[in-house]
């Protein structure tokens, strides 16, 4: 029987195809899926064009032959070219780019996979009432639509303006029009308010795509979408690897939220890779948030971006008033965290029927543990970070690699005093201040929602329901509370501790805080009732804090931009982090030392470092890290693989690669 060789791309390390055999009979194509044996193993693979040229071809005695094709409908060219570009882009193996696409464990075990009971969703049979700004937006995004090429539409709409009414029309027309359609939002856990009003409008769920999602309920889902039985999707960073066939839109909600950027494994930001998706794809991309990042502002600047501005809240909801607190001038009582201006305001929201929320982004009762004889922090024994107590648990936790222990046990032998440490917690958390204002208000239904109640199956949407319900009067937790949320009676907000993303020496930290305390401030007042916000400051004449005073999202924007062009930041200058990793502290520096007397001299591109980063030993390893920057246009990812060529990385150091790196902890 004639054969014939192709060329199989398989999710492992690898950064090349392998040959295999099949029946010249066999009608196979690029994309199609197969079985191959690999060592000892059977796994599945995708026939790929073959771009390798380290490879020659092998005689057909060596080369094995594949175990079979695969029922399923090819993974076509838009699908991998993007896996191309991905690849290339983050400086990443190939195989281990499709893996992100051929995520789901035993997907090719069953020919025959169950169908999902609902493949398509019903058109709305009511017009929504829309204000005549979103009447204009909507007729700009559909004639966008019907282009049919790609373009990347801005919604750049104030907190409550109706941001998710416009583009739910955008869905709309697409379903129409029988496309897919791709939402990513942050945070997929924390959309019971957004999918209320999804099933309202579409009277169906649309499928839900991430981590918590089952195995078997994945594969159904993987399938649909490869053979175009199901028509949107919403779900986290990952969703953006599923295997479209026939993509029409992609909605990037809250455009801004950092969690779009995968930090582990291959490093890449979901948003910037959607927009590149869409391009390859040749449809429309839309980006939405109340606070807009940097990039995609001066995007929107530079014209490369089309805007759509929506300046005025839905309905009768205004802005809310917005009070900066000096805490060096008006300090709250001794042991407390609280002034009592918050106190006052608090018990007035109380008595009017109205609830409130206080935002601090620190889990646990207190984020510092210090010994009273030495003035030692309690520090994790695997990372250079101090260990946070949480009160109703009784355990230091480490936030960066789960570590856990009693607070007794850290009460040893102090050799300043001879005697057992003693141990004072300093600083407030989220349940420091559960406590101060129960203990204030006896009769208070009050909940702490943080990353740690959401881990919790369920308890996160069930806070958040009751909180809905006006079951909860209060509400304390951390930046998960900034994600958009709508409470009607919710009317007074207060920032607990402002200064406290000032913090550190992230080139992102005005944006970040910009941003996050925008948000939060946008919860209060969303309907008839007005809202109030108090920050609490001991920096109350920062800048930052009078912009967001002011609500001036434009000065901020502008401002910052005009910082980071005279300082060289993105997004004028393109960077690359290099982060090395290693348990053995002297085999990292030696390599370190290698790297820096192997730097190409270039006048294009600026190597800075190795330096330890604001945290330099994590998870039992140390790390230093490299910072390369050039110009927008230079091609960053061929000098660091030119770099790296020169050298042979021990198996026991790994360099992580962050093209357009975004947190410098």
């Amino acid at each position: 029987m004639k054969q014939k060789i192709i060329n199989i791309l398989l999710p492992l390390p690898f950064n090349q195809t392998f040959q295999y055999l099949c029946n010249k009979e066999e009608k196979v194509e690029l994309g199609d899926f197969v079985l191959v044996p690999f060592k000892d193993k059977i796994i599945t693979g995708c026939i790929w064009e073959n771009k390798s040229k380290l490879k020659k071809k092998l005689p057909k005695k060596k080369i094995r032959n594949i175990e079979k094709k695969l029922n399923f409908s090819p993974l076509n060219k838009q699908n991998r070219d993007f896996i191309d570009w991905v690849s290339n882009y983050t400086m990443n193996n190939l195989g281990a780019t499709l893996k992100l696409c051929l995520s789901i464990k035993q997907v090719f075990e069953k020919e025959k996979i169950e169908k999902i009971k609902e493949q398509f969703l019903n058109l709305p049979s009511e017009k929504p009432l829309l204000t005549k700004e979103q009447l204009n937006a909507k007729k700009y995004i559909f004639n966008k639509i019907n282009d049919k090429k790609f373009s990347t539409i801005v919604i750049d709409g104030v907190a409550g303006s109706g941001k998710t009414e416009v583009y739910f029309e955008a869905i709309n027309k697409c379903l129409m029009e029988k496309k897919q359609i791709l939402v990513l939002l942050p945070e997929i856990s924390m959309t019971t308010q957004w999918l209320d009003r999804f099933k309202k409008k579409f009277k169906a769920n649309p499928l839900l795509w991430h981590s918590d999602i089952k195995g078997s309920e994945k594969i159904k889902i993987w399938k649909s979408i490869l053979e175009d039985n199901v028509n949107i999707v919403v779900g986290a960073r990952s969703s953006l690897f599923l295997p479209f066939k026939n993509l029409g839109l992609i909605i990037i909600d809250e455009e801004h939220d950092q969690s779009f950027k995968q930090e582990e494994g291959i490093i890449y930001n979901a948003r910037d890779m959607a927009v590149v998706r869409a391009k390859i794809s040749n449809i429309p991309i839309i980006l939405c948030s109340a606070t807009l990042s940097i990039e995609t502002k001066l995007n929107v600047l530079e014209r490369k971006y089309d805007v759509v501005k929506l300046k005025q809240a839905y309905g009768e909801a205004g802005l809310p008033e917005v009070k900066i607190i000096d805490l060096g001038k008006n300090p709250p009582e001794k042991g407390m965290w609280l002034t009592d201006e918050v106190h006052r305001e608090l018990k007035k929201t109380i008595e009017s029927g109205n609830q409130a929320l206080f935002f601090l982004n620190r889990r646990g009762f207190a984020p510092y543990v210090f010994c009273n004889s030495c003035y030692k922090r309690i520090l994790c024994p695997n990372c250079d970070v101090g260990l946070v107590f949480h009160k109703k648990i009784d355990n230091l936790i480490c936030h960066h690699c789960g570590y856990k222990s009693l607070l007794e046990n850290n009460k040893k032998n102090c050799k300043e005093s001879e005697k057992k440490c003693d141990l004072f917690l300093y600083g407030p958390g989220v349940e420091k201040i559960y406590e101060e204002i129960k203990n204030k208000n006896k009769n208070l239904n009050i909940e702490i929602l943080t990353s740690d109640e959401m881990q919790k199956k369920g308890k996160g949407e069930t806070i958040l329901r009751k909180f809905e319900r006006e079951e909860i009067n209060v509400i304390i937790g951390t930046q998960i509370l900034a994600k958009g949320h709508h409470f009607p009676k919710l009317t007074l907000v207060v920032v607990v501790d402002a200064d406290f993303g000032f913090i550190g020496g992230d080139l992102r930290a005005a944006e970040k805080t910009f941003q996050l305390l925008t948000q939060v401030s946008g919860r209060s007042g969303r309907s008839r009732l007005s809202g109030k916000v108090l920050i609490q400051s001991t920096m109350a004449d920062n800048p930052i804090l009078k912009k967001i005073k002011e609500f001036d999202l434009n000065g901020f924007f502008l401002e910052e931009l005009n910082i980071r062009k005279e300082s060289g930041l993105p997004p004028f200058k393109k960077l690359c982090s290099l982060m090395l990793i290693s348990k053995n502290e002297k085999k990292l520096n030696d390599f370190c030392r290698k790297m820096k007397v192997n730097i190409e001299p270039s006048n294009e591109f600026e190597v800075l470092g190795p330096a330890p980063p604001f945290i330099s030993y994590v998870r039992g390893k140390y790390r230093k890290r490299f910072i390369i920057r050039c110009a927008k246009n230079k091609n960053i990812q061929k000098f660091v693989s030119i770099w790296l060529k020169k050298l042979q990385t021990p198996f026991d150091l790994k360099v992580s690669i962050d093209i357009d790196p975004y947190n410098f902890s």
